[in-house]
Order: C-alpha cells, then sequence, then structure tokens
C-alpha cells in the first residue's frame, strides 16, 4: 500500500480541477444535462428516452447544492473519484499496485473519461454502476459465491436503471463464463443474479407497459434511423470518434491488449478484453449500417481503458520516452478539451473552427436565461419548439420556470408533459427559437411581437442566435403531432 497515498492525491487533485472549472470557466450546462435535471422536478419510474437514475441522482444533488452547476455536476465528479478507488483496489488484488496505481490514475487524461467525470449525463451513472458490476463479476466467476452473484445483480440493475446498454452484461458475463469457467453455466448461482437485476429493471418495465413502450420505440427508431448497408462514411466517423475517446494512442494500446489476451491467455486480460472488444465490435458493425454516435460504445471503456493501462504500464518499463510520449498526447488532447481557446491561440483554428466546437452546445444559455428573465413576470407559459432550448430555459430563466416545448420533430418527454398546458390558458407567452416565429403557432395566440434577438459569440464568433418574442391569449392547448419517437 506504498503507493495508496499518491493515488488518493493524484485523483483527488483530478477532482479538484473538475469543481474548480465547473464553478470559474465559462461554459454552461449542456442541454442534455438541462433535459436530465428538469427531469429531476417531475420524478417518475422512467423517462421517454432514458431510465430514471440521472433523475433521481439530480434530485438528491440539487436538493444538497440547490439548483447549481456544481449541483448537478457533483455526481459524475465523485463518482469518477469513487470508481477510481475502487479499480485501484480491484487490480491491486489482479496484480499489483504499482500496476493498480497506473489503471486508477491514467483513464483521467483519456478524453471519454474526462466528459464523463464532468458532464451529468447517463453515460456517468452507467459506466459507475457498469464498472462495480464487472469488478464484482470476475471475483463471482472465482468463487462461484451466492451472494457475490445477488451484488452483481444489484449493480447490474442499477446500471440497467442508468442506461439501457446495461443489458450488455448478461451476454458478456455468459460468454467469459464460457471461456473460463464453462461448469459455472450449470450453476444456479450465476443466475441468481437476474433476480435483483430484474426486480430493480421492473418499475422502468411497469411505467413503459402503461405507455404503449414508448421508450422502446425510441430505441428502436434510433436503431432503424437513416439505415443503409455499407455505410463507409458513418463507419469512419464512429472509428475517429473511438479513437478520440482513448486519445489515440491508449485506443492502439487497448487493441495490442485484445490481441495479446489471445496469445497469452491470461484470464485477467481475457477478462478485461470480453468486456471491451464485443462491445466496440457490435457497434462497430451498426456503424457500417447507419450513424452511431462515439459515446454510444463508451461503458465498453471502462475494461478498454484498463487494458490500456495494464499495456502502457508493461510499455513504461520497456521504452519510457515512447511512454511518456502517450501520456504527454493523451494529456495535451484532454486539455485541449477543457479550454478549446488554446487552439486560436496555438494557430489551429482552422483544425477546430468555432462553429465545429463540440464546447459550443455548452455556451450561451446563462446569457439567454438572463435575457429571457427581463420579460418574465412569473405568470407566463414559457416554450419552444426544440426541447434543448425549453430545457436550457427552464434552467437558466430566474425561478426556474415549468417550460414546454410545441413538438414539430420526434416526440420527446415533454410531449408526456402536455397536459399542464391547460393552466396557461388566456395568459401570455414567451416563446424562445433559433428562427423566426413558426407559421404553425400563430393560430394558438391571438398576436404576437419580437422582444429581442440574443447573439451568442463563442472564440470571438458569432455561433448561434436566438429570437425571443411574447404571444399574446394562449388558446390553452397545441396542435402538435410528433413526427416518430
Amino acid at each position: 500500500m506504498r503507493v495508496f497515498p499518491l493515488f488518493l492525491l493524484v485523483n483527488l487533485s483530478f477532482a479538484l480541477f473538475r469543481i474548480l472549472y465547473v464553478l470559474f470557466y465559462p461554459i454552461d450546462l449542456s442541454p442534455e444535462e438541462a433535459q436530465y435535471w428538469d427531469w429531476s422536478r417531475h420524478l417518475d419510474l422512467s423517462y421517454y428516452s432514458k431510465p430514471p437514475m440521472v433523475a433521481y441522482l439530480n434530485f438528491l444533488s440539487t436538493s444538497l447544492l440547490g439548483n447549481t452547476e456544481l449541483g448537478v455536476r457533483i455526481t459524475p465528479i465523485v463518482m469518477s473519484f469513487l470508481l477510481s478507488v475502487g479499480v485501484f483496489f480491484f487490480l491491486m488484488r489482479l496484480f499489483d499496485e504499482r500496476v493498480a496505481f497506473v489503471a486508477s490514475t491514467f483513464p483521467n487524461i483519456l478524453v471519454g473519461t474526462a466528459i464523463n467525470s464532468l458532464l451529468m449525463t447517463t453515460d456517468a451513472p452507467l459506466v459507475f454502476f457498469w464498472g462495480l458490476a464487472v469488478m464484482s463479476i470476475y471475483f463471482a466467476v472465482e468463487r462461484n459465491s451466492a451472494g457475490l452473484w445477488i451484488l452483481v445483480g444489484v449493480f447490474a440493475g442499477l446500471a440497467f436503471l442508468s442506461k439501457y446498454p446495461a443489458v450488455f452484461l448478461l451476454p458478456l458475463t455468459l460468454l467469459y463464463m464460457y471461456l473460463v469457467r464453462r461448469g459455472l453455466l450449470l450453476s444456479y448461482k450465476p443466475y441468481l443474479s437476474l433476480i435483483p437485476a430484474f426486480l430493480l429493471s421492473l418499475p422502468v418495465l411497469v411505467w413503459n407497459f402503461k405507455r404503449d413502450f414508448v421508450s422502446f420505440r425510441h430505441v428502436s427508431n434510433l436503431a432503424d434511423r437513416g439505415a443503409n448497408f455499407p455505410n463507409l462514411a458513418s463507419f469512419g466517423e464512429f472509428l475517429g470518434g473511438q479513437l478520440l475517446l482513448l486519445s489515440v494512442f491508449p485506443f492502439f494500446l487497448m487493441v495490442y491488449g485484445w490481441w495479446r489476451a489471445f496469445v497469452e491467455k491470461d484470464k485477467r486480460l481475457v477478462f478485461l478484453t470480453v468486456y471491451s472488444l464485443p462491445v466496440v465490435v457490435f457497434f462497430g458493425a451498426l456503424a457500417l449500417r447507419k450513424t452511431v454516435y462515439a459515446n454510444w460504445a463508451g461503458f465498453g471503456y471502462f475494461a478498454g481503458a484498463l487494458l490500456a493501462s495494464i499495456f502502457l504500464y508493461r510499455l513504461w518499463n520497456k521504452n519510457r520516452v515512447l511512454a511518456l510520449g502517450v501520456l504527454g498526447f493523451s494529456a495535451f488532447l484532454t486539455l485541449l478539451l477543457h479550454f478549446t481557446p488554446l487552439i486560436d491561440h496555438l494557430g489551429m483554428r482552422n483544425l477546430l473552427p468555432p462553429k465545429r466546437d463540440p464546447v459550443k452546445v455548452m455556451v450561451g444559455w446563462e446569457k439567454l436565461g438572463r435575457e429571457v428573465s427581463k420579460f418574465y413576470t412569473g405568470d407566463e407559459l414559457v416554450f419552444s419548439t426544440r426541447y434543448q432550448i425549453s430545457a436550457e430555459l427552464a434552467f437558466y430563466v430566474e425561478g426556474n420556470p415549468r417550460t414546454f416545448v410545441f413538438h414539430t420533430g420526434r416526440m420527446t418527454q415533454y410531449y408526456l408533459w402536455r397536459k399542464g398546458l391547460k393552466d396557461y390558458r388566456g395568459k401570455d407567452a414567451i416563446f424562445v427559437s433559433e428562427h423566426e416565429l413558426p407559421e404553425k403557432l400563430r393560430g394558438h395566440f391571438s398576436s404576437s411581437r419580437l422582444l429581442e434577438k440574443v447573439e451568442v459569440l463563442w472564440r470571438g464568433e458569432v455561433i448561434r442566435r436566438f429570437y425571443i418574442y411574447r404571444l399574446h391569449d394562449f388558446r390553452g392547448e397545441f396542435d402538435e403531432s410528433p413526427r416518430g419517437y
């Protein structure tokens, strides 16, 4: 345990950096974070597009720290630190404390880990509970203890309550048992894990049963949207996204680790390979058919990052200059992710212009909230045609008003809350959009007028414009018909 104090110092430093970053760096909640925070004001058994864990965790954290950015983002910061502690002790049991130190600290400078350790999206709790489940599975397979398998089921159920891809745990665990302890497939104990997993998942199933399985329709629609084969462009984007999530060179360390697992037949390496390689292969194959977002395979990089860390440690013992290069480049990429204006100072603006900067989705919302607050008296209906804008208005407008969406595209969670519209019959409304007032809305109000245009600047360039309207005499309902799920 000689390196444990150093481990604590390094990982607590990362946690402190993230807290200070949230408090002082001029970025706002992303639209997804704002939406999940809004869910926490309407606690339910589940939600339209995701299970409820993110809403429950937001409810707990904002109850303690208020409706602030730190109140929302403290959860992934704490979860990341706690998971690093678990990883340290897990790999200390499997290898030694030096490997454990590297594998519990190195992922902090990977782009994917940095994102999940800062932004409160559904990926943060998924990776946390997925990681706990995966580590528990290793010992459950080793000992075949009923208690350990039940613990696996608890973590698996909590992972499912975080995000639906947690279902990958079942086939991957069956695959691992088939590879290393085939006899366990005939034991009743591993299947005990299905009991707590099912019981924890049951509320989500009940909620969906009462709503015509809307969540599963949404997921199915995502899987089929824009499908064609072979989609080489989509596959190229997916592969590029995976390289970025692992900061490029560690991705190749992970791939090398997959190969060495089959060559060495070390069950520890096989274990980490089983819980990473099939995930990447599955979503890579899906990317050949349709657009796949980079983060969809992100949960597989819990084990993948550990595998990359192990082989970084081996590289360190053979060629420290090369290992330092991997560390330096990974840290540089993650630093740029946090402070993208550095790109301009480094003369690389053409490489990532402001309008392509991924950080731009977190810019300008607080400013918009201040401008809308000048016109909001506390009595108006506040809405937009995009759930992203409505969610941000709910968080950043003074008083945190309840907001609504007039759906012109697919359904969202706000469509399930539309019954509250009748409370605003006869009242004025404040409508915010990135475009001028849609013709479809005019018939819902007696008159309208533009109040203000708001420009959002990032890195010296206008990246977004908002139009704020006041609409008069709301008739009490929206004639909207969402197009699909």
